[in-house]
């Protein structure tokens, strides 16, 4: 019978040689299914890091670069990554005329408006202003994260109320059937004590569900005067 020694030393049709070859086709693809994934998101990861292409080094022009730094809030260490980014095409930064762009951008970025969006949206801060310019954007920026924390213990308390409300639901559903449902699934008959402890803690979570709507209709209240 004609065939071939396959790399395990074992005697193979031509057929069993055709199908060793799909089989091998096959992985390989699975393989590229991986591998494919995992490049792109290595380049994408690459390219992200880069704060400036090969292109834009080339044509440069770091005042204007300074200017959208600083209209950002990037801090001067932001230089650095661009030194990084033009190296490899041999282009070094022009130091002052990046920080006279940045100066600049900064005052755009320094007001109270920035600062209270800033705040507002839960971003950090890094001392980037200067002296002059920081008092006005602080306070704007102080603003700002009072707002941010006022709705984010509104959420916290919405969450807390859906929890109550779906344990009220819950508990009505129960009792209306006569049965609960334990944990393995089995049909557990109400009895009168806990008929009664049910209803007291339906009292307790109505109570529970006063005072986290009376909390964040206050919370509300004061956004709407912010």
């Amino acid at each position: 019978m004609s065939g071939y020694i396959d790399p395990e030393g074992r005697q193979l049709s031509w057929a069993g040689r055709t199908d060793v070859r799909a089989k091998r086709t096959f992985g390989e693809r699975i393989n590229m299914l991986y591998v494919l994934p995992v490049m792109l998101l290595t380049l994408l990861v690459l390219s992200a890091c880069a704060s400036l292409s090969k292109e834009e080094c080339l044509a440069a022009d770091w005042y204007t670069i300074g200017v959208e730094d600083g209209s950002k809030g990037y801090q001067v260490s932001r230089i650095g990554a661009h030194r990084k980014a033009c190296a490899e095409v041999g282009v070094q930064p022009d130091m002052a005329s990046y920080n006279q762009g940045r100066d600049f951008g900064l005052q755009s970025f320094c007001t109270r408006e920035r600062g209270y969006s800033q705040g507002e949206n839960g971003r950090s801060y890094s001392g980037v202003c200067p002296q002059h310019l920081e008092p006005l954007f602080m306070q704007g920026y102080l603003a700002g994260q009072e707002v941010y924390r006022t709705k984010q213990n509104i959420r916290r308390l919405e969450k807390d109320l859906a929890g109550v409300r779906k344990e009220v639901v819950q508990i009505r559903e129960n009792l209306d059937q006569g049965y609960m449902i334990d944990k393995a699934g089995k049909k557990h008959t109400i009895s009168k004590y806990e008929r009664d402890a049910m209803y007291e803690r339906l009292l307790a979570l109505g109570k529970e569900e006063g005072r986290l709507e009376g909390e964040i209709s206050t919370l509300r209240h004061s956004l709407s005067g912010a």
